[in-house]
Order: C-alpha cells, then sequence, then structure tokens
C-alpha cells in the first residue's frame, strides 16, 4: 500500500489521534513536557527537525482532519514555535486500509529495531559534540540539548 506525501502549513494541522492508536498507547509511560526552549531554535532548524519526522496519518476526512496513527507529542513542541506560523509540516498519508499495518510498523517493529541504536545514544551525543567543538562547527549549547532532551544537564557530558 502506497502512501502519499503532502506538505500543509504547521498551523493549519488538524490532527486527531487514530482511535486505534489511542487504544493501542492507553499506557504508554511518556516523559513528555512542553519544551520551553523550542523558541531558541533558528526557524531553519526547526523546519529541518519537522523535516525528519513527518507524520504518519490515515486518509484525510471531509473536514481536513488528519487520523494520526503515531504518537505526535513531537508535533505540540513545534507548536510553540513563536514562528511556527511559517513551519511546514510532511505528512505521509496512507490508506485506510493500512491502519493496522503501520501501526505494527510504527509501534512494535521500529522501536524494537532502533533500541540498540539508542541504547547508548547520550554518548554518542556527548562525542559529536566534543567533534563539532574540534573542528570548529557552531552548535547548539548544552543546556538547550538537555532540555530538548528533556533531561539533566549532566547527561551529555
Amino acid at each position: 500500500m502506497l502512501c502519499k506525501q503532502k506538505s500543509i502549513p504547521l498551523f493549519k494541522a488538524k490532527l486527531k489521534a487514530h482511535p486505534l492508536l489511542n487504544k493501542l498507547i492507553e499506557k504508554d509511560v511518556l516523559k513528555l513536557s512542553p519544551s520551553l526552549c523550542i523558541n531558541k531554535l533558528p526557524i531553519q532548524e526547526a523546519q529541518t527537525l519537522l523535516d525528519l519526522h513527518p507524520l504518519l496519518v490515515s486518509q484525510i476526512a471531509n473536514d481536513d482532519t488528519c487520523f494520526a496513527l503515531v504518537p505526535c507529542g513531537l508535533l505540540e513542541r513545534f507548536k510553540a514555535h513563536p514562528l511556527h506560523t511559517e513551519l511546514n509540516l510532511k505528512l505521509l498519508v496512507y490508506p485506510k486500509g493500512a491502519v493496522e499495518l503501520v501501526s505494527r510498523s510504527t509501534l512494535l517493529c521500529d522501536p524494537a529495531f532502533t533500541y540498540s541504536l539508542n541504547a547508548n545514544f547520550n554518548k554518542n551525543l556527548q562525542y559529536r559534540l566534543k567533534y563539532f567543538d574540534e573542528y570548529g562547527i557552531s552548535r547548539p549549547k548544552e543546556s538547550l540539548l538537555t532540555n530538548l532532551a528533556n533531561t539533566s544537564s549532566s547527561t551529555f557530558r
């Protein structure tokens, strides 16, 4: 089943979690809080981050509401950006018949597949920060990164 790609202004996005998604993530433990530092990201970085995370949705309803097939807490953070009206959201629109396939892939297979990659992510980020400095490439402050990650300041040291 092929999906269609679509891009819409973030502020125009009407999102609603798909009823099946709500049931499947009912007992999820999430540690998402509003990222107050999102406004410190330049608009180009915010857009690049949004581009890295297209939202998977089922077919769009008559009133242009998209039914999200994955948890989209990330989007709420971007809506808090002072320039959110300039941001565009990429959508991957799947047909109604693909809801269970997409749910299986995104809620079970993807976390299992990427589990080992994320296990040492804080160490990888420590080294990456070091090399950005070594090569003279500008980078965000560690305080911004820890705020984005919703973690303590000692995580990346």
